[in-house]
């Protein structure tokens, strides 16, 4: 039996699941503009805990969305993860954010390209086929008009996630199909989580980092004129 806690912080849903053996027991999720992760997480991993009438300590592993994403959503879940791990002394699943959204959303015959919203003018993109094998990894992409141009030829390629808009606005290809409103969601991380579970594929707790992709740039203040 896995009891597995999943949290889900790398885009502007902060989202917390809890699953037995592959199978959702509850999840908490808030999709807001305002990256309230740093407020909300802990309160909801402790909120989902009672709502299942758990204790953490029967928790058996935590699975975290690696990335790419959102540079501070990621170091907070990061954190977060490697807390309750020493905490509890339990191990800590790495699951690809990209992949997770790509299982979730699998179509036969249909290849997967699951979409983060990143900078202005581009997003973090991997492709898929239905079998889960990957085309792409992972990386960042400048949005044109031939984006993927060479698999659409021959291919129907499925598009989703936070990075959506921004490719339907440029790419116009009878092969490409996007589906709206998807963002990822801890909910999207149990089967693979509980896959990893028994392989016992486990990750450094000391030394893991979440896959950033690009280098923090802070963003520069205006400084107060007296």
């Amino acid at each position: 039996m896995s009891l597995i806690l999943s949290i889900e912080t790398s885009s502007k849903n902060c989202s917390v699941s809890v699953s037995k053996d592959g199978v959702l027991l509850d999840s908490i999720e808030e999709n807001s503009d305002s990256f309230s992760h740093a407020e909300n997480l802990h309160f909801f991993c402790e909120k989902i805990i009672d709502q299942t009438n758990l204790s953490f300590s029967k928790i058996d592993a935590y699975a975290f969305s690696e990335g790419p994403g959102s540079y501070t959503g990621l170091r907070i879940g990061a954190a977060a993860i490697k807390g309750f791990a020493f905490c509890f002394e339990r191990p800590v699943i790495l699951i690809s954010t990209m992949k997770a959204l790509a299982y979730a959303h699998k179509e036969k015959d249909k290849l997967l390209c699951p979409l983060i919203d990143s900078r202005k003018g581009e997003v973090y993109m991997a492709l898929y086929d239905c079998n889960m094998k990957t085309l792409m990894a992972p990386h960042s992409h400048v949005i044109s008009e031939n984006s993927l141009i060479e698999f659409l030829k021959y291919h129907k390629i499925s598009f989703f996630g936070t990075g959506n808009e921004k490719l339907k606005e440029v790419v116009n290809h009878g092969n490409a199909h996007f589906i709206n409103n998807v963002f990822p969601s801890s909910k999207y991380l149990i089967e693979l989580a509980h896959l990893k579970y028994n392989q016992k594929n486990f990750a450094d707790i000391s030394n893991f980092e979440p896959l950033y992709l690009k280098e923090f740039i802070p963003t520069k203040q205006k400084k107060n004129i007296i």
